[in-house]
C-alpha cells in the first residue's frame, strides 16, 4: 500500500509541475537568464520574475507586446480569451540585449491565461526556438486560482529540443507573500557556484 501512495504522489508531482530534479543543475554565475510577461506594472508575474532573477544573480528581461492589451484586467481577459483558445501568436518588440547564446539556464514566466500561457510568450518561444534548442529552460506561472492546467505541458511541446526542467505554478495573490517559496523553486532547480 505504502508503494501505491508513493507512485500515486509521484505522479501528482509530475503533473502538477512540483517534482524535482533528482540535483540541481550546476551553473556559474551569469549563466542563467530570466525572460517573463506580466499584464501590469506591479503583476504577480513580473514579481515572480524579478525575484527568481535576485535569487540567481541574473538579469531579467520582459517580454513586451507591440499592441498592449488592455489596463482594466477584466478586458484584458476578454481581448485575450480568443487568441489564448486558438493558440494565436501576438506580436511582441524585440528585447534589446537579450543573447540566448549567453546563457545555459532560461528560466521562462507566464501567467495563466485560459488555462495556458499568454500569448507573447508563446509568440516569443516560437521565435526563438532555434536559440532555445539544446538549452535548459524552466518554466514559471502565475494564476488566479487555476494551477497549471495545459501551461506545462503546451510549454513542453514548445521546447521539446531543450533540457526542461520541472515547471511551478503560483498562485498570484500570494505570490509577493511567498518569497521563500520562490527562492527554493530557484534551488531546487539550480546551484550557482
Amino acid at each position: 500500500m505504502n508503494k501505491l501512495i508513493a507512485a500515486g504522489m509521484m505522479v501528482l508531482g509530475v503533473l502538477t509541475g512540483t517534482l524535482n530534479a533528482a540535483e540541481p543543475v550546476k551553473i556559474a554565475k551569469g549563466e542563467a537568464v530570466v525572460v517573463y510577461f506580466s499584464w501590469s506594472p506591479d503583476g504577480n508575474t513580473r514579481f515572480a520574475a524579478k525575484t527568481i532573477a535576485a535569487k540567481l544573480g541574473a538579469q531579467a528581461f520582459e517580454i513586451k507586446p507591440a499592441k498592449a492589451y488592455s489596463g482594466n484586467y477584466r478586458n484584458c481577459l476578454i481581448e485575450s480569451k480568443p487568441e489564448c483558445y486558438s493558440k494565436k501568436l501576438r506580436e511582441i518588440h524585440p528585447i534589446e540585449g537579450l543573447d540566448l547564446d549567453k546563457y545555459k539556464v532560461i528560466f521562462i514566466g507566464t501567467p495563466n491565461w485560459w488555462g495556458t500561457m499568454a500569448p507573447p510568450v508563446r509568440t516569443w518561444i516560437m521565435q526563438n526556438s532555434s536559440g532555445l534548442n539544446g538549452k535548459t529552460v524552466c518554466l514559471f506561472q502565475t494564476h488566479g486560482g487555476g494551477g497549471m492546467q495545459r501551461v506545462e505541458k503546451e510549454f513542453s511541446e514548445l521546447v521539446s529540443h531543450s533540457n526542461i526542467l520541472p515547471a511551478q505554478a503560483f498562485f498570484g495573490s500570494t505570490v509577493k507573500e511567498n518569497v521563500k517559496e520562490l527562492e527554493k523553486f530557484v534551488t531546487d532547480r539550480v546551484t550557482v557556484k
